[in-house]
């Protein structure tokens, strides 16, 4: 059988290297995978055609994967050691068993997905408090540093490595304070009822401000 100068031109475009049929059995003995597929009305992939090739891989497995109708391989193939045929309708079956395994997993994405978008309006309605986290948390350090400074000046028979232990005692301090409020601020916001404790933050700023 000659080969037509499409498949040759196809063959060499990719890199590869065309065979007529009486040539390609023997490359039996070396392929991983063979995929059949022509208009042949009868079956040319045989028994007896690759058989002797398929003995010489000692064992090693080869893929047939038959995409012809009719088919282009004998069932009897698939009877020789090692060696794995499929069909359309195997192909089929295969692609049917995997959708089928996909739908039984789609109530468990779903939930997944309902989590995680949950969980991202809770995070972008806490950003709507950051601002006021931010704004609260420096009017305290501002608080913390004007008091941490008054102190040190009636205290200056200090060594510096005293003083920075007082200055960090005074940021452990304002830490300790703040965290259960930020917690609070944030977990409101997470739930969307962060309103409340919003306008509480600003008329507190408020009065701090006036006084």
């Amino acid at each position: 059988m000659s080969l037509t100068a499409p498949a040759r031109t196809i063959a060499e475009r990719m890199g590869a290297r065309a065979l007529t049929l009486d040539d390609a059995w023997s490359h039996f003995a070396t392929a991983d995978v063979v995929l059949c597929s022509t208009s042949a009305p009868h079956a040319v992939v045989t028994w007896e055609r690759v058989a002797p090739s398929i003995q010489r891989r000692r064992g090693r497995p080869l893929c047939i994967l038959d995409l012809a109708v009719p088919r282009d391989v004998d069932p009897s193939v698939g009877q020789l050691e090692n060696v794995f045929l499929y069909n359309l309708d195997d192909l089929q079956t295969v692609a049917a068993q995997a959708a089928a395994r996909r739908r039984e997993e789609i109530p468990a994405a779903e939930q997944i997905v309902d989590e995680e978008v949950e969980r991202f309006w809770g995070w972008l309605e806490g950003l709507g408090v950051v601002p006021a986290i931010k704004a609260f948390r420096g009017r305290m350090d501002a608080v913390r540093e004007a008091e941490l400074q008054r102190v040190l000046r009636r205290l200056p028979h200090l060594t510096a490595a005293d003083r920075a232990l007082v200055e960090q005692l005074s940021h452990a301090l304002m830490n300790k304070f703040l965290h259960q409020p930020t917690i609070a601020l944030k977990r409101a916001a997470e739930a969307g009822n962060s309103d409340t404790l919003l306008l509480a933050l600003r008329a507190l700023f408020e009065r701090e401000s006036d006084e």
